[in-house]
This record gives structure tokens, sequence and C-alpha cells, in this order.
């Protein structure tokens, strides 16, 4: 039957490597494709012989075992029974074989084709959809099959390095087959450098074509790689899931199959990026308006700016992390994951402390923020690492989406002229002249009562021992968020987000019970006088009015102590 042929194999490679040779029937006298259309009687027969002629010429071969062909069949032979016996029966001793279908409108028969394609993938054959985008009526039909792979016939990418229509068409056919059906492509008839180029941006796909080798003789073929490493399709993303949803939502029949609809895009879509009504009584009104919000978000997510704001926050010089309210983060950037070495998005908050048992103060920090009045924060961070301590500033924002409260972290490494006092371990002075001071409410300047005499009684070592444990235990009591700075001397700057007064000050007025308990058990008689003030825009001027304050609260201590004399 085939003594008027012979065979050539075409290479096909994946990251540079050949995976895999097609082996094409040939012919001296006529055009191979055509004769077979119209004079091949018996396509069983004739798909039999070849498969055991390729076969055979493979056994020929020096490590055969390693070397995987593919080999052309009519689909419609799959619905025979004794091709079907044939194939189990030959695969059984074989592998490495890919089996393409073509002729794709000679059946209709899309479960038999199913049933055949089960029980020869249990012998660990392969298949692919040959020729799509050919022609054939029913090449739509089959390319839910069950199939290994579809293989792009030559006439789509043909014209995509001349016209963006031709490389949308092809773009928008990769989409559908890796991240919608979750299939490998097969691209024939790349010839130039131009088509390669393009195709590459599209993802990860096997090539053949005159670009990279024309068709071989048996005798030049070589082993081809074992495995081919396809990255992971993403059949089941959010996108893809979020958007089935609203297709089964749309297709839902009656009000009481549209509301179950909308109710399982709710438990999809958990972060409400669509906006969906919480109590919602005339689901065809909700579905219209999902329908709308789902429509303007991929029209955004097409747009310049939208575009410019996510490559802003995904590769700033900041660490950026975003979490909700019970502290699982839904994005931190290229710089966070860098920095940490793991993408917390994909662990829960359990394993996130597990092995960053510091990232509790963040979560604790995140939760201070949410419950409180205001709606930013800033800290200042030092972390232990290899090389040292790092200092940070961070930055939290409180954002609400749809009732929704999530916290927006920015991190910045202390790169300014910005130290720590070295005996006190609070901000140096020069703090108070940097920006980061005027996102800070309120300020309090403290001035201590009572130091000059413990100074003067036993020396300047006792007196810096108590400027140390002073400024350890105010910081104790204060917020991880709150910055204390040492102004000179005896003298300290507290800052912190709160801009309620009477709440700073019954805050201040604790501390300082506190702190007199503490050095009276100590036999030392130390305490310290306050200003409080809101900052404005001027830290200069909230400085000079705490000041007075202070000197006015200290003065009025004086007298009181003078009358109790």
């Amino acid at each position: 039957m085939l003594s008027d042929y012979y065979f050539q194999f075409q290479p096909r490679y994946i990251n540079g490597e050949i995976s895999c040779y097609e082996a094409l029937l040939r012919t001296t006298e006529f055009d191979t494709e055509y004769y077979i259309d119209n004079n091949v009687v018996d396509h069983v027969e004739f798909d039999l012989a070849i498969i055991d002629y390729v076969i055979k010429q493979r056994a020929q071969l020096i490590h055969s075992e390693n070397i995987k062909l593919a080999i052309n069949i009519s689909i419609a032979s799959l619905l025979d029974d004794k091709f079907i016996k044939s194939c189990l029966s030959i695969f059984e001793h074989e592998e490495n074989i890919i089996l393409e279908l073509t002729r794709h409108d000679a059946t209709k028969d899309v479960l038999g084709i199913q049933e055949a394609i089960k029980e020869l993938k249990s012998k660990g054959v392969q298949l692919a959809l040959d020729d799509y985008g050919k022609g054939y009526a029913n090449s739509e039909l089959f390319l839910h099959l069950d199939v290994d792979y579809i293989k792009l016939d030559r006439k789509i990418i043909k014209n995509i390095d001349q016209s963006y229509i031709a490389y949308s068409l092809v773009k928008t056919t990769y989409e559908k087959i890796v991240k919608v059906l979750g299939k490998n492509i097969i691209v024939e008839g790349v010839e130039t450098f131009e088509q390669l180029n393009l195709l590459k941006q599209l993802g990860c796909m096997t090539y053949q074509g005159f670009y990279f080798s024309r068709p071989l003789n048996i005798d030049q073929i070589k082993p081809t790689k074992n495995k081919e490493n396809f990255k992971k399709k993403s059949v089941n993303s959010f996108c893809n899931s979020l958007d089935q949803a609203i297709y089964e939502m749309n297709r839902a029949p009656n009000p009481k199959a549209i509301k179950k609809a909308i109710n399982n895009l709710i438990k999809i879509d958990c972060y409400n990026i669509i906006g969906i009504s919480p109590n919602f009584y005339d689901v065809y009104s909700e579905q219209s308006r999902i329908n709308k919000n789902y429509n303007e978000l991929l029209e955004r997510k097409t747009s310049s700016h939208f575009l410019l704001v996510s490559s802003l926050i995904s590769t700033c010089n900041a660490l950026v992390i975003i979490r909700d309210y019970d502290g699982n983060a839904i994005y931190n950037n290229e710089n966070h994951i860098n920095y940490l070495g793991v993408d917390l998005v994909d662990y829960s908050v359990e394993q996130t402390l597990e092995r960053f048992p510091d990232y509790r103060t963040c979560l604790d920090l995140d939760k201070e923020l949410l419950n409180s009045d205001t709606c930013f924060i800033v800290s200042n961070e030092t972390v232990e690492n290899d090389s040292g301590k790092q200092s940070f500033h961070t930055y939290r924002q409180k954002i609400v989406h749809f009732n929704q409260a999530f916290v927006i972290c920015s991190v910045y490494e202390q790169n300014d002229d910005i130290a720590v006092d070295n005996l006190t371990g609070c901000f140096q002075k020069n703090y108070l002249e940097s920006t980061y001071a005027l996102a800070y409410k309120t300020l309090v300047f403290i001035d201590l009562d009572g130091f000059k005499l413990i100074n003067d009684a036993y020396g300047h070592n006792k007196g810096d021992e108590v400027l140390r444990d002073f400024a350890k235990n105010i910081k104790a009591m204060l917020r991880d968020s709150d910055a204390m700075v040492r102004f000179g001397g005896d003298e300290f700057v507290v800052l912190l987000d709160s801009v309620s007064i009477r709440a700073v000050k019954q805050r201040i007025e604790t501390i300082r019970a506190n702190l007199e308990a503490y050095f009276w058990a100590q036999g030392l008689n130390l305490s310290f006088s306050y200003g409080i003030v809101s900052i404005e825009d001027n830290i200069t001027v909230a400085l000079d009015k705490a000041d007075q304050e202070m000197y006015k609260q200290k003065n009025g201590r004086k007298n009181q102590l003078q009358e109790i004399i």
C-alpha cells in the first residue's frame, strides 16, 4: 500500500531542544494530501499501515526507544473497532508516540472519538488535534477533546509579522487554548526570526518549521528530549473562574437560578472586586449591574493609566504589601518577595508567623490601624539580618473597598541621614526635620524632673543608666507606630498618630505614673513634665508651642510642691 511513498521527519523544538519528529508521508509523483483525500478508500487500513511502517523504521535506529514520533491519522479512524484494537496491541509495547488527528470533517461523533482517546491514552499514547485553523468546519467542535496538543496550521501564523490583526488572532487563539482549555500548543510553519520572536512573546509552545530545520531523512534523526517542561497552565485561575461564573449567571434561565449564580459569584469573588451588592432584591437589576461593573473593570484593565499604576506598584523601590482584615497577604510586589525570599500570597497567616515570628508585630499594627478612626500611621522598624541591623520606615494606609477593609504597607529602607541615639536608642534630633515627622498628628515635649539631682548625687554613669532606663520603659509603653526622639540632654519628644489631645494626655499621665513608681522602687525621685500640641503643617511651630506648654506645667508642679512643703 505504501510502495509509492517514503517518509521524512520534521523536527519540533521546545526551549531550543528537539522534542519530537513528525513523520511526513512523501511521494515524487503526486501532492500527498490531495492523493490521500481523493484516492485512499480505506483510511483505517491506510492509517494502520502508516503506524506500522513508521514504528518499524524507528526500530532500526540506535536508541530508538528515546526517539519520539508524531504520526498523522484520520480522526474518523478512532471510530473503528479494528483500528482501536490494533492500536491497543501495538502500543502495549511501543512508547513515545503522538497520534495527530487530521481530516476533521470526516465525522461529527465527538463522544465516540473521546471514548477512543481515553482508551489510547491508557496505553501512554499522546494525541494532538492537527491542522487547527486550516478551515475544517468541525475543528471548533473537536477543540474540547481530551488531547494533549492543539497544532496550529501554518496559515494562522503566515502573516503575523506583517499584520497586527493576524498577530492578534494568533494571540487570542493562544489565550483560548492554553489559558482556558489548558492544552499545549504546537505551531507549524515558522519560517522567519520575526515570526518566532512574536510567537515567543505569547508564552511557551512547541515550534516546527523551516526556520529551525527542513525535514530530515530517517538516518539523520537523533534522540529527542524526554520531557517537555511546559509552564503550568492557569486553567483554574481567578480570572477564568470569575469569567466562567459571569457566564453561568448570564445563562441562568430564571430568577432563582440567577440568584444562585450570583451567590456562587460572591464565593469566587471573595474580595468583591466587581462590587456585588450584599443585599440585593431585584435579581435582574443586580445581574445588569454586575455585568456593567465587570465590563468596566475589563476596560480599565487595559487602559494606560491602569497599566502604569500596576507597573508603579509592582516595580517601585518600596517593599509593598497589601493585607486584608484577617492579615492574609493578598498582594506583595517584587521587592517585597525578593527581600523575604517568598511570596506571602501563597502563605496562610499561620504559615507566615511560623516562618517569620516577628510578623506578629506587623499584624498587630494593622489591627491597631483598622480599629482606629485614623486612616494612616507611620512606624519605624529595625530588622536583624545576616549583615547586621537594617532600619525601615513603614507607612500604613487603611482603605475600604465595598465594605471590606484592607491595609496597604509601603516599606522604605532608612537610607537618609536620620540616626539613632547610641545611649537611649531614640531617634536623634534631626528626625524632627524629616518628612517622616509630618506624618504624625500629635507631638509631646517631655523634660525630666529630678534628673539633675540624681546626676549630681550619683555621677554621670548613673545618670546615663537612668536615661537609658527611662527611654526603654517609656518606649515599651508606647505603640510601635509611635516615634521617640532625644531632643537633647534630658529632653525628649514623642510623636503619635492620634488626633485626640485628650486621649494622648490620658496615655502620657498613665506612662508618667508608671515611671514614677518604677524609679521610686529604686529609691530615685524621677518624673517629667510635658506639653501636648497638635501637629499641623510645621514641626518647628509645634515644638515651640509644646515647649511652652511643658514649662507651664513644670512651673505649676514646682508651685504645688512648694505649697505642700
